[in-house]
């Protein structure tokens, strides 16, 4: 049976086992809601227990994105969620499927959020076996770190963020200490998952008078790794950092767009790749994991190895399968179009097409060879 038909087949039989547990009106409840037509980022498909936060962190873009202050719990329910889901094309259920992030535009873990949080992990875990990751900057307690882990199936990839020490408060002014979440590391650790440091946003000016001590207190907690993320600004975000007393003189060297001429509304992405190195050299040297990515901790954790993460682990030749045309053609085939160009570049896949889905193929093939791809109509 060929990839697409087993993809297609397990679709069939999960939409069928979880539209007998759904009525007509919830199932067509779940067919228009918007995780049916969510095209996965390269992080994975964004799935939200609730919308809104109301920590207000002078950093963060989601209310540059229309989201609101206030938390709202998602209105579906697991089965809902997974349902619409599977509806989507563009989602591959499965273990190597598309990659589930939990907590883009809220915190998930947020006392009004968390039972719907534990719901839905527990359904994913149930029906797809896709790789999960959440990311939270609440303190994990032992009761609700073991639900995660058993929930799970001691699979689920944690990302716990911390920015800075030395001015959270100024910073991060609703949430608990940055001490008090490296704490939740240790829980989380100690019920049996993988937990990551995530140092993100990578604030310039900032983080490198403090990231060797974050590095080491995780370290101390049981993190096994650090994901590195960049800083995307906005103008209100550059406002807020200089009102919190943050020196912007280095972000605003690294913007590619001078701040006089941001548009409102819109982010901009800090240049940070520098200090990136400098930080992963320091995470290896204290014996943890450095990733640049947040879909690769989900993939660690879920005892997975994608192309990227052979290269940067330095192997001379990647044991992954290497992506054949035959079967890149029948794909691209099945799905509508036709193959014109397939290249391949280091731990990269390009590939051009004419007609189908290109988003669609792209996460058809990323699923089938675990490589970042891009596809292009031509």
């Amino acid at each position: 049976m060929s990839f697409v038909d087993r993809v297609q087949a397990l679709r069939s039989k999960l939409l069928t086992e979880l539209g007998s547990l759904l009525s007509s009106e919830e199932a067509k409840r779940a067919r228009s809601d918007p995780h049916a037509r969510r095209s996965p980022r390269p992080c994975g498909i964004t799935v939200h227990p609730g919308i809104g936060c109301v920590y207000k962190c002078r950093y963060c873009y989601v209310y540059d994105m229309g989201f609101s202050d206030n938390v709202v719990p998602y209105p579906l329910t697991g089965s809902q969620l997974i349902y619409a889901l599977l509806v989507n094309e563009r989602f591959i259920p499965g273990p190597t499927g598309t990659y589930i992030a939990i907590g883009s535009v809220t915190e998930p873990l947020h006392p009004a959020l968390r039972e719907k949080t534990l719901e839905y992990i527990e359904c994913m875990y149930k029906y797809l076996g896709n790789p999960v990751q959440i990311s939270t900057k609440v303190y994990v307690d032992k009761p609700t770190a073991e639900k995660l882990a058993n929930l799970s199936r001691r699979k689920l990839s944690p990302l716990v963020t911390v920015v800075t020490l030395k001015a959270h408060r100024e910073l991060e002014p609703l949430h608990v200490s940055p001490e008090k979440r490296l704490e939740g590391v240790k829980n989380l650790r100690e019920a049996g998952l993988k937990p990551f440091l995530f140092l993100r946003p990578i604030i310039p000016g900032l983080i490198e008078h403090e990231y060797r001590e974050i590095v080491d207190s995780a370290v101390e907690h049981g993190a096994v790794g650090v994901v590195l993320g960049s800083l995307r600004v906005t103008k209100r975000i550059i406002s807020n950092l200089k009102e919190s007393g943050v020196d912007v003189k280095e972000i605003l060297k690294r913007l590619s767009v001078p701040v006089e001429k941001m548009k409102p509304g819109v982010q901009y992405d800090v240049y940070t790749s520098d200090i990136k190195r400098e930080i992963s050299r320091y995470v290896a040297k204290r014996g943890l994991i450095p990733y640049p990515s947040a879909c690769m901790a989900n993939l660690y954790t879920h005892g997975l190895t994608c192309w990227r993460m052979c290269s940067l682990q330095g192997a001379s030749s990647c044991k992954l399968e290497r992506p054949s045309r035959l079967e890149v053609e029948e794909i691209v085939s099945r799905l509508g179009g036709r193959l014109v160009e397939l290249q391949l570049v280091r731990d990269k896949l390009f590939v051009k097409v004419k007609g189908g889905d290109p988003k669609k193929i792209e996460e058809y093939l990323r699923a089938r060879y675990l490589i970042c791809t891009r596809v292009v109509d031509k």
